[in-house]
């Protein structure tokens, strides 16, 4: 395996570096254009990614000490943050308003070396999403922030709540972790049930009151969703999450995809369930899999790369399992085709660089690592729906996590014999005796 002194990954991954300085509680990043905007339970950065392998930090505000600022939505000009545990910000008001449990905040971010906060709203939200070029913010809570005046002078506020719109509908969304804009005006919520709104009046909706178009059930917590291709492509993915399980086998998560079809050709309103697949599993490191750790080895945030079209290739973070690497087949199953592997790690997000070479692995306690794709990105033909190979692409590893998990239960089995042994000697989990005895 292609190693360093502290990663290990697939040989069609290639570590290019690690940028520190954003280092503890970083949490995701938003590109627009040629600059990345990282959040973190402390600091906002800027960086120019022209060169995508060389980000270079052009601003920074140290001081914003909240959390968890995931995603970072941004349009390049105004950005916000979701916080909903503390929040210690004393500029935009949520100290004066006795909001240090969280509170949604604003920046103007038109000058990275001068970034300024703007007034706050003080709900808290755990995620907040930028909809209609951030003239409005949709958050996790419901809430619907207008935004539109803030650049000017003119304090955002809330102005409604989507969940309960949506209720009016007959659709209640439960457990809400984020919202996405994925076109102008039509967002996709992670919820149970996960729902697709819109806010275009010619499906009969507004800002302020939003329509649900579509959902898809699921019955465990989501954390992420997307419909590639602006709500176009035939597929949905979801991921869960489930925290602080050492033992990457038992965790309770899922990458998922869902079929679109019927939704697309007007037969359904309900997106169909396909396949899931569970963490990569702990392994001995060196074969790209942790051992128990600590916060464990959820899925978490995803994104397909740039080419995806009706399958193709997703990376996924997937906290201590690192970046991992999935192709997406036309008939939806997952196929886990690269991985990135690093000590420490805890990989909160992936972002693909516009090259669609390059892509950073947000992570909570290393900071930014800087990676590159050599490998295929698994596009089926439109017209045969079979993926040609890439010529000089590096062969990917053709190992599902789903597979990883059923050893990992043979693996448990074989190991009762021996834990039925130990046990008969005193042994017991997370306790341990050294014992010496006398020989006669």
């Amino acid at each position: 395996l292609p190693a360093l002194g502290d990663a290990v990954m697939s040989p069609n991954v290639e570590y290019r570096g690690s940028i520190k300085e954003d280092f503890g509680l970083t949490t995701g990043a938003r590109i627009v254009g040629n600059q990345m905007y990282v959040t973190s339970g402390k600091n906002i950065s800027i960086y120019d990614i022209t060169d995508p392998a060389v980000p270079t930090r052009v601003g920074m505000l140290a001081t914003n000490v909240s959390w968890e600022n995931e995603e970072g939505p941004t349009n390049g000009k105004i950005l916000a943050f979701g916080s909903d545990f503390y929040n210690t910000s004393a500029a935009g008001g949520c100290l004066q308003a006795l909001r240090v449990t969280g509170c949604s905040q604003f920046f103007d971010v038109r000058d990275p070396n001068n970034i300024k906060e703007l007034p706050a709203v003080t709900k808290a939200n755990h995620t907040l999403e930028c909809v209609l070029d951030c003239s409005y913010f949709y958050g996790s809570s419901g809430s619907i922030i207008d935004a539109r005046g803030a650049l000017n002078g003119v304090a955002p506020k809330e102005v409604g709540n989507w969940k309960t719109e949506a209720e009016k509908q007959g659709v209640r969304e439960n457990s809400c972790h984020h919202m996405r804009e994925i076109a102008p005006g039509i967002v996709i919520t992670a919820c149970q049930p996960f729902a697709v709104l819109s806010l275009l009046p010619e499906d009969g909706g507004t800002p302020e009151k939003p329509r649900v178009l579509y959902t898809g059930k699921a019955a465990k917590f989501v954390h992420s969703v997307r419909w590639p291709n602006g709500g176009t492509d035939k597929f949905v993915m979801t991921g869960g999450e489930e925290n602080f399980n050492g033992r990457c086998e038992l965790n309770n998560s899922e990458f998922s995809t869902y079929s679109a079809e019927k939704v697309l050709s007007g037969e359904s309103d309900e997106f169909e369930l396909l396949r899931q697949i569970t963490p990569a599993g702990n392994g001995v490191y060196a074969d790209g899999k942790p051992v128990a750790g600590a916060l464990g080895c959820s899925v978490h945030w995803f994104q397909e790369h740039q080419s995806f079209n009706n399958g193709g290739l997703v990376a996924l973070s997937q906290y201590e399992d690192g970046v991992r690497f999935e192709q997406i087949k036309p008939n939806g199953d997952i196929v886990e085709q690269g991985y990135f592997l690093s000590a420490g790690s805890s990989s909160s997000s992936p972002k693909w660089a516009p090259d669609g070479k390059t892509l950073y692995s947000i992570d909570y306690q290393r900071g930014i690592d800087i990676l590159r794709w050599k490998g295929d990105t698994y596009v089926p033909d439109p017209v045969i729906g079979k993926v040609t190979p890439t010529k000089g692409a590096i062969r990917g590893t053709n190992g599902s996590a789903a597979a990883t998990r059923a050893q990992a239960g043979l693996e448990r089995v074989s190991q009762a014999p021996l834990v039925r042994q130990l046990r008969q000697s005193g042994w017991v989990p997370g306790f341990c005796r050294l014992v010496a005895s006398k020989r006669a």
